[in-house]
Formats: C-alpha cells, structure tokens, sequence
C-alpha cells in the first residue's frame, strides 16, 4: 500500500522550500497530484512522486544520469510519454529518478528536456511500495497556472 504524506520540505541554498505532491488511491491504481510554480516545477514533482510510489516513500541518491527529450502536439500526451518513458528506465535500466532539470516549451509542437539524476533500483536500500504498469488519460489534468498543477492516475 501507498503511504501518503504531507508535502515534504527541501532545502535548496540556505531556506526551505515546500514542494506540493500528493499521491492519493483510486481503486486498483494509485494517482499523483502535483503543484510547482511553473509547469516544470510541477513536471519535477511528478516525476519524484513516481519514484516514492516505487520505494513506499523514499527516494535514492543522484548518482547516475539520463538525458531526456521527448515532443508531442497536447501537453496531455506530453506528460503521458513523459511519464511512460520513466516506466521504461525502470524496467529496462532498473533507474529511479530523484532529482531533474527539465526544460519545458509550450508551443505547436511541446518538448521536454534535460536530465534526469538518480539511481539504479536497490531493493534493499531504497524499499519497495508498488510496481507501476502504465499511465492512464483518465482523470488527466493539466494546468499551466500560477500555480501549475498535474493531476495523474497510474495503472498498478
């Protein structure tokens, strides 16, 4: 099962920040809601959500990276690819992700770049929560902001 907390503070430079994720049940499948002051903000938080599904709540060292750059035509299916592409490094590469510099550009073509940091999957060190199948298009929201928020539902 899927421990669910409150927004966890991270120290960036000499304050701290609150970052807004939340994953929440639904039915056989789990969701994420994440906020950021900017899309990629929000990109970020989902993308540290999906690692805490993994783990049950942890999430690994930055040791290893990945370069990403993905495009589509509607941010929904941006984030679907974005999302499915983590997916595919865990099974292929056992990578979880814990921290990313993504640049997003909105446009008639939508494009995310950069790197994703992280670690190979331990089950010993970094736990074990959940396995993730698939991302569903149900419950899909995507809002550019201020603040920016994704809502997501992944299949278990």
């Amino acid at each position: 099962m899927v421990q669910i907390h409150p927004p966890l503070p991270f120290n960036i430079g000499n304050s701290t920040v609150f970052k807004l994720r939340k994953i929440f049940e639904h039915t056989a499948d789990a969701g994420i809601t994440a906020e950021g002051s900017t899309l990629s903000e929000a990109f970020d938080e989902v993308s540290l959500a999906f690692t805490e599904i993994i783990t049950g709540g942890k999430i690994p060292n930055s040791k290893i990276n990945f370069d990403v750059i993905l495009e589509s035509n509607s941010l929904d299916s941006l984030l679907v690819n974005y999302l499915s592409h983590l997916i595919f490094l865990f099974d292929t590469e056992d990578f979880l992700v814990s921290k990313t510099n993504l640049v997003l550009e909105i446009g008639k073509v939508n494009t995310i770049s950069g790197k994703l940091k992280g670690d190979f999957y331990d089950e010993t060190k970094h736990g074990y929560g959940v396995e993730i199948k698939a991302i569903s298009y149900h419950m899909l929201e995507i809002s550019e902001g201020p603040p920016a928020k994704i809502v997501v539902v992944l299949d278990l």
